[in-house]
């Protein structure tokens, strides 16, 4: 291996260590229930049906919209698009379950969190490696012809693979100056070398 293939081999490394790194731990900033699991009150969840209404429920968008719940009866799990007020909130998808009045739920304000925590790290926290190592998560169910379930691919497992080989670390605030400073260019290095040593193997100019 030459002296070019070895520096195409080090970016690389770097970048999968950075990669694998930052999938091993989810992380919380603030104390809030963002962290946290949330089963106040009862919810109505109808066959069929995109709304979810609450009783006895405080339910906010900034910390509950992309999270997931689920009738704890159905045990099937839905993502939230959006949290109307503190009684009513949106899915993705129709509801796929049974269904039924006066309900209780769980809810997982945050995807990825298992267990309850007061900011930092959970308590049993569930990895972004964890979630992404487990291919049933590559698929979620939703109703297609009517009534009958059918497996989509499920979006928010191809941009959290996304964050993680693009270093967006959970840890790192939005928009960091850090990351475009310091994380960035190995990203575009790390992503270039993989291309460069593939090509380099086939032709076999290493």
């Amino acid at each position: 291996m030459g002296l070019k293939a070895g520096w195409l081999a080090l970016f690389f490394f770097v970048w999968i260590i950075g990669a694998f790194l930052g999938s091993t731990f989810d992380y919380q900033i603030t104390a809030d229930a963002a962290g946290m699991s949330y089963t106040t009150g009862t919810a109505t969840f109808t066959h069929g049906s995109t709304t979810v209404t609450g009783a006895g429920t405080a339910w906010d968008n900034v910390t509950m919209a992309n999270g997931n719940i689920k009738a704890n009866t159905d045990n099937v799990w839905c993502k939230i698009q959006s949290v109307t007020n503190a009684t009513t909130l949106v899915l993705y998808a129709a509801y796929p379950g049974a269904g039924g009045a006066g309900m209780d739920y769980t809810m997982a304000a945050a995807p990825g969190w298992a267990g309850t925590g007061t900011g930092g790290y959970a308590t049993s926290p569930q990895t972004t490696l964890a979630y992404l190592t487990n291919i049933s998560n590559v698929a979620t169910r939703s109703t297609v012809f009517g009534v009958v379930p059918m497996p989509i691919p499920n979006g928010e497992y191809f941009s959290t693979m996304f964050k993680v080989i693009t270093w967006q670390w959970s840890f790192l605030p939005d928009d960091s100056m850090f990351y475009w400073i310091f994380c960035a260019p190995f990203v575009m290095m790390g992503v270039l070398c993989m291309v460069l040593l593939v090509y380099g193997l086939i032709t076999g100019n290493l």
